[in-house]
C-alpha cells in the first residue's frame, strides 16, 4: 500500500508541473525549424514571458500534404478552404498568457486576378510575378499570397487558388512579422512540388 501511495503522488505531483511540461515541448524546436530559430526566439521575446506552450502541425511536410491534397480536390464552386495552424506559441508569465503569435496557411479565396481591384491595390504589395505582401492585414498581422501550380488539379488552379500564409502577433513589429512569415512560406513552398515554384523574397516589399 505504501508504494502504491507513493507512486500515485509521484503521478500528482509531476502532473501539476505544467511548467516543465511547456518548456520540454517537442513542438518547439519544430516550430524553430518551421520558422527560424532566432525569429522563434526573438518573438517570444517580444511577449515578455518566461515560458512558452507550443501547438499546431509544425511540420513543413505535413502542412503540404494536406495543402496538395486539398488543392486536387478543388474545384472553382468550392469558396470555403481549410485553415491549418503551422506554429502556435502561447507565452506565458506565471499562469498567465503573456503574448500569442501563430502562423497559419490556407489556400486563398482571393485569386491573384484580384490584387490589381483598386481597394486591393491600396493594401498588397507586389513582390514578384507570383507573389504579393499584405503588411498590414490586420492588427499584428501580416500575409503573404504565392501562386503555386500543383499537379493534377484544374487548369484555373494556379491563379485562382494561390496559397495564403499569415503570421499574426500583437507583439511582433512589422519587420520580425515578416521574417516569420516569409520563412514560414518558404519552407512549406519547398515542399509542396509547385510546377514553378513561388520565390519567396527574403527581403519586405516596400512600394505597393
Amino acid at each position: 500500500m505504501t508504494a502504491i501511495t507513493f507512486l500515485v503522488i509521484g503521478g500528482l505531483l509531476s502532473g501539476c508541473s505544467g511548467g516543465e511540461e511547456r518548456a520540454d515541448s517537442p513542438k518547439r524546436g519544430q516550430c524553430e525549424t518551421l520558422l527560424g530559430d532566432e525569429n522563434v526566439e526573438a518573438a517570444v521575446k517580444t511577449t515578455g514571458g518566461s515560458d512558452v506552450e507550443v501547438g499546431g502541425t509544425p511540420q513543413a511536410d505535413v502542412l503540404a500534404e494536406r495543402l496538395v491534397r486539398e488543392a486536387k480536390q478543388w474545384q472553382e464552386s468550392d469558396l470555403q478552404h481549410t485553415s491549418y495552424t503551422g506554429c502556435r506559441v502561447d507565452a506565458f508569465e506565471g499562469d498567465e498568457i503573456s503574448g500569442t503569435v501563430d502562423a497559419s496557411v490556407k489556400w486563398s479565396a482571393l485569386s491573384l486576378g484580384m490584387m490589381d481591384s483598386p481597394k486591393n491595390s491600396r493594401t498588397w504589395r507586389q513582390a514578384n510575378e507570383s507573389v504579393y505582401v499584405e503588411t498590414e492585414a490586420g492588427p499584428g498581422r501580416s500575409r503573404l499570397i504565392a501562386k503555386c501550380a500543383v499537379p493534377g488539379t484544374i487548369d484555373s488552379q494556379p491563379s485562382d487558388l494561390p496559397l495564403q500564409f499569415d503570421v499574426s502577433g500583437t507583439s511582433l513589429g512589422t519587420e520580425l512579422r515578416w521574417e516569420l512569415l516569409s520563412v514560414f512560406a518558404r519552407s512549406v513552398v519547398d515542399e509542396m512540388g509547385c510546377t514553378k515554384p513561388p520565390v519567396i523574397p527574403s527581403t519586405m516589399p516596400t512600394s505597393a
